[in-house]
């Protein structure tokens, strides 16, 4: 069995030609863009024959599962965790397993510089899952694109989507640039603790416990801190959580009060004197404006 599409719980956009043209015509993004691009959860008999190819490069992101790419009369296995690029203009041919259907993330892209891409088509890469893999990073950076198509096509949309798609083509391109970042947080004594302090907003957090987490006396960490992003560490502790009670202010969904106890904070009026503190306004007065 066959089937070129309709998959459940599939995404896919498909620009219209009109749409695309807008594109064309447009100086920020006309170099690298996109026409399709979607994902095929465990597309089980997904198959596709173009046999004078297709006028776009074709990226083919194996998350899960496994397939085979036909290519100028050779077969490639794809496996989860590897990608493949389809030139342009090259007959091709592409098939999901039946026995472990393959979960792929897929884009057609063209313009001038789409044909940079050359040097990595006609192969499998693969993109290993370690520590600093930044698999859901990737990840993510396709669901914003989505996210952002889903509200149509206007012109800041378009110039958005395609912009985060040099990025989310670097990540797989770059894979070792892309994956320094998870490095130097790893490394990085105040990027641990950030990333400490951001997993632990409801809670009250000292300086010790702080600083334990990364082995040093809570004098020596806390000059750190302040040498590198200015505020002691309580204080940028307090700052991420009134970024957090903000965003929890916007939904509307909870009074508060509820705000306050999520971020570790009994005494709503103690919440409402340091959000005061840092937003020059009350929680009161931040939802009503």
């Amino acid at each position: 069995m066959k089937k070129e599409e309709g998959f459940p719980g599939q995404l896919s956009f498909v620009l219209p030609e009109k749409v695309v043209n807008l594109i064309r015509q447009n100086r920020l993004i006309n170099d690298l863009y996109f026409t399709d691009i979607g994902y095929y959860p465990q597309a089980r008999y997904h198959f596709r024959f173009r046999e004078r190819g297709s006028a776009q490069y074709i990226l083919i992101y194996c998350l899960d599962g496994e397939g085979v790419i036909h290519v100028k009369e050779t077969d490639y296995p794809i496996h989860a965790d590897q990608y493949f690029i389809i030139p342009a203009g090259v007959g091709h041919a592409y098939h999901s397993s039946s026995k472990q259907p393959w979960s792929i993330y897929w884009i057609h892209f063209t313009g001038e510089k789409a044909m940079l891409y050359h040097r990595l088509s006609g192969a499998c890469f693969d993109i290993k899952r370690e520590r600093n893999s930044r698999i859901h990073d990737r990840l993510n950076l396709f669901a914003e694109i989505f996210r952002n198509l889903e509200r149509g096509y206007s012109q800041e949309t378009l110039e958005y989507v395609n912009l985060c798609l040099r990025y989310l083509l670097a990540s797989f391109s770059h894979v070792q640039q892309f994956r320094e970042v998870k490095l130097s947080d790893e490394d990085d004594v105040v990027a641990q603790t950030i990333n400490y302090m951001l997993e632990n907003l409801d809670r009250k957090l000292k300086l010790e416990q702080i600083a334990s987490v990364v082995a040093l006396s809570a004098s020596h960490y806390s000059r750190t801190f302040q040498n590198r992003t200015g505020y002691s560490p309580i204080e940028y502790f307090i700052q991420l959580k009134i970024q957090r009670a903000c965003q929890l202010l916007d939904k509307r969904s909870l009074s508060i009060a509820e705000v306050a106890y999520q971020l570790g904070y009994d005494d709503q009026f103690y919440f409402s004197r340091q959000f005061r503190k840092v937003m020059n306004v009350t929680p009161r007065a931040y939802r009503k404006r």
